[in-house]
């Protein structure tokens, strides 16, 4: 089973507590300056986690201010 120990990623694991998230069920895929990007182990679902706020956003343009819905 894939998992995030909390040896590797301690910061990613904070994030997504505070987000609400189960890091038991999620991974971190990518930890950048602003977000972290994390998947769904059994579903494969992705989430943008905003690390300013914690807040979870579902398109990278959401955190630029565009959230791509309008064309």
């Amino acid at each position: 089973m894939i998992g995030v120990s909390e040896e590797r990623d301690p910061a990613g694991i904070k994030l997504m507590s505070r987000a609400g998230l189960d890091s038991k069920q999620y991974i971190s895929v990518s930890n950048k300056s602003t977000y972290l990007h994390a998947m769904n182990i059994e579903t494969g679902e992705f989430v943008i986690i905003e690390k300013k706020t914690a807040e979870i956003v579902k398109s990278p343009g959401a955190l630029a201010g565009d959230p791509g819905l309008e064309k």
